[in-house]
């Protein structure tokens, strides 16, 4: 059995809430950087980041306290799923971690310094 076969992907209802915490991670940061360049104004930018953070860390939380709930190797392969596709999955499954760090950081960074973007 290769890695990928004993790995365990959840459940569909779990990958939504990560999925709609990850959006509202970056939305308000792509929205409100776009009204900070229309109005000039830092501050709505700089806030963003806070949200940015507080959705990141609820992905990260989200993440810790998943129920146990999930769909192994072989279930995917029995809904007809390619074996490239749960490989392709699997792999961004796995990325969701590092890219919740990456953004509780860029999210710090806007949030102590996004206004001076602006100035």
């Amino acid at each position: 059995m290769s890695e990928e076969e004993g790995y365990q992907l959840p459940s569909r209802r779990d990958a939504l809430i990560e999925i709609l915490l990850m959006i509202l991670a970056i939305v308000p940061v792509l929205a409100s950087g776009y009204a900070s360049l229309l109005t000039g104004e830092g501050h709505w930018f700089q806030r963003s980041g806070a949200l940015m953070v507080l959705f990141s860390i609820g992905v990260e939380y989200h993440r810790k306290r998943m129920r146990v709930c999930f769909y192994s190797h072989r279930d995917l392969v029995s809904f007809g799923i390619s074996r490239w596709m749960i490989q392709l999955i699997i792999r961004f499954w796995r990325t969701i971690p590092f890219a919740c760090y990456f953004s509780i950081a860029v999210g710090t960074l806007i949030w102590s310094y996004g206004d001076l973007l602006f100035t």
